[in-house]
């Protein structure tokens, strides 16, 4: 008797286990999840122009990261386009900020979940620093190959 109770609660618990599988998947837009992958650059030393016209590198991962992050999207829909973004990683936490450089302003956005992009949030609001203005500049200047 206790087999067969122990069996139906396995098989109950595989079931459940496998509906909330199922469901995380079909939750999760993989289209845009494996964009976002197959573009990530491993590193947060690489300032990318984003520029809408000519759809560069750095616009096509802010418009992927707006795709994944809401509030992000909200942001950059309320905002403009930055001229500049910065990705890198926090103890495994993924962030991403976005320069403007008219307004002098650096708005850095991270994800307080590695598991959930919609917990991207803003978590510092402030002027470019020295190194950053320095560096942007000189990108800036750097002819195409």
């Amino acid at each position: 008797m206790n087999d067969k109770r122990g069996e139906a609660m396995k098989t109950t618990t595989l079931s459940i286990i496998s509906v909330a599988l199922i469901t995380a998947l079909a939750a999760c837009n993989l289209k845009d999840y494996t964009e976002y992958n197959s573009t990530l650059i491993y590193s947060n030393t690489f300032h990318l122009p984003v520029d809408p016209i000519g759809k560069n590198l750095g616009y096509e991962r802010l418009m992927v990261n707006c795709r994944l992050r809401e509030p992000l999207n909200l942001f950059v829909q309320e905002h403009g386009l930055p001229d500049f973004i910065q990705e890198y990683n926090n103890a495994a936490l993924k962030g991403i900020r976005l320069y403007y450089l008219e307004e002098n302003l650096v708005y850095d956005f991270l994800e307080s979940s590695e598991y959930d992009f919609d917990s991207t949030h803003l978590v510092e609001k402030r002027p470019l620093d020295g190194f950053e203005k320095a560096y942007i500049k000189e990108i800036q200047g750097r002819k195409p190959l």
